[in-house]
C-alpha cells in the first residue's frame, strides 16, 4: 500500500521509514546527539547517522541543515542567547554584542580552540526577565548577563510570575493550588467509558491554548478513534511573551501528563508523544522524570491499572525551529524531516490531534 504524505503524493521518506522500522523517529534525536560533540559542518557527519539508520544520506542531509541547533557549531561550552523580541527590547539588542565581547566569539560560530560556542536563539521564555541566555542548560537573566556569563556574577534565573498586577492567580490549578495529579485517570480508566471524557470536554467548552482557541471536543472527534491513532502533545511556544506551556512543564508536569492520558483514552490512542522545544531544558527534564514517574506508578504501559488500556508515552526534544510550533510542521518533525507546514487545517486537525498518519 501506498505511503501518501499530506499533499496526497507518494511520499518516499515515510515509506522507506515504515521499511526500516520507522527509523524518521530517531532521525532527529540521532543527529543533534552527534551535533552535541562536534564544531563540523553537518555534511561531514550527517550522512554517517543516516547510514546507521539504514537511510539515505539526504535523509539526515536535510534536518541537518534544517534545524537551527543542528546546524550551529557546539563547542565544548555552548551557550545559546536570546535574540527575540522581548530580549531584544529590554537593552535594545546590546545584549548580544555585550555577551560575544565577553566570551570572544561571536553568534553562530565557535571559539578557535572548540571551547566556546554562541548561538543566537529565538526565546528561551524568560520574557518577563530578558536578556537571557542558556548557559549548558543553566539559564541566566537581567541585566548583568554579561557579567553572568562570564563568572563574575551568579546566574540569575526568577521563576515565571504566577499573578497578574492585581495579585490575583492567573493559573489556579498545580503550580499554585488544587489537589495533586493522578487522581482522575485511575478512576477513568478502570471505568472503562471513553464516551464519558468526550461527553464531558464537549459540555465543558474547553478550547485549545493555541491562538484560534480550537474546540478540544471538536479535535478528538475528528480522530475518529482510528486504529493507529496517536496524540501529539505540542510543548513547542516561541511568541514573543509566551511562556505558559513553560509554566506548565516545569512547574505541573504531571497534570500534563494526566490530560494527555485523558485524551488518548478518549480518542483511542495507545500510544501520545510530547516535543518540547529544545530551549526548554529544564521543562523537558520535569516533562521525562514525570512520565517515568507514571510509568512506574502503573499511569502509562499495558495493562494500565489493571484494565485492557495500554498507552505509551514519549518525550522527544525539538530541534530548534519557530516553525515546529504550527501543528502540521511539528508531526513533519517528529516523522525526521524539516518542520515545514502542511495544507492540512484546524478544522480537519491532523495527528497532533489524533489521526492515522503514519511516522
Amino acid at each position: 500500500m501506498a505511503v501518501m504524505g499530506p499533499t496526497g503524493r507518494f511520499d518516499a521518506f515515510r515509506a522507506l521509514s515504515e521499511r526500516r522500522g520507522k527509523a524518521g523517529e530517531r532521525l532527529v534525536e540521532r543527529l543533534a546527539q552527534v551535533r552535541k560533540g562536534t564544531t563540523a559542518d553537518p555534511g561531514s557527519w550527517a550522512p554517517a547517522v543516516a547510514a546507521g539508520l539504514r537511510l539515505p544520506a539526504a535523509a539526515a542531509l536535510g534536518p541537518a541543515a534544517y534545524y537551527a541547533d543542528l546546524r550551529a557549531p557546539h563547542g565544548r561550552r555552548h551557550v545559546r542567547v536570546c535574540a527575540a523580541t522581548a530580549c531584544f527590547a529590554a537593552q535594545a539588542g546590546r545584549h548580544v554584542t555585550q555577551v560575544e565581547q565577553e566570551l570572544g566569539v561571536t553568534a553562530g560560530a565557535v571559539s578557535p580552540d572548540g571551547g566556546t560556542s554562541l548561538q543566537a536563539v529565538r526565546c528561551l521564555g524568560y520574557c518577563y526577565a530578558g536578556p537571557a541566555a542558556l548557559d549548558g542548560a543553566t539559564p541566566c537573566t537581567g541585566p548583568s548577563l554579561p557579567g553572568q556569563l562570564a563568572g563574575r556574577e551568579p546566574p540569575t534565573a526568577p521563576r515565571i510570575p504566577v499573578a497578574d498586577d492585581t495579585g490575583d492567580p492567573v493559573l489556579l490549578a498545580g503550580a499554585v493550588a488544587g489537589e495533586p495529579a493522578w487522581q482522575v485517570w485511575p478512576q477513568i480508566v478502570t471505568a472503562g467509558d471513553p464516551a464519558r471524557v468526550r461527553r464531558e470536554v464537549a459540555a465543558s467548552g474547553l478550547r485549545g491554548r493555541g491562538g484560534a482557541g480550537f474546540r478540544v471536543a471538536a479535535k478528538w472527534e475528528a480522530a475518529g478513534r482510528a486504529p493507529g491513532t496517536v496524540v501529539v502533545a505540542n510543548g513547542d511556544e516561541g511568541d514573543p511573551g509566551s511562556y505558559a506551556d513553560r509554566l506548565l512543564m516545569e512547574a505541573d508536569p504531571r497534570r500534563v501528563l494526566e490530560g494527555l492520558a485523558l485524551a488518548c483514552f478518549a480518542c483511542g490512542a495507545r500510544r501520545a508523544v510530547v516535543l518540547v522545544r529544545s530551549e526548554y531544558p529544564q521543562a523537558l527534564a520535569r516533562m521525562r522524570e514525570a512520565a517515568a514517574e507514571a510509568y512506574a506508578d502503573g499511569h502509562f504501559g499495558s495493562r494500565v491499572h489493571g484494565t485492557d488500556t495500554t498507552l505509551d508515552v514519549g518525550v522527544v526534544e525539538g530541534a530548534g525551529s519557530y516553525v515546529a510550533g504550527e501543528e502540521t510542521a511539528l508531526i513533519a518533525s517528529l516523522e525526521g524531516t524539516g518542520a515545514a507546514p502542511g495544507r492540512a487545517r484546524p478544522t480537519r486537525p491532523p495527528a497532533g490531534c489524533g489521526t492515522s498518519r503514519p511516522w
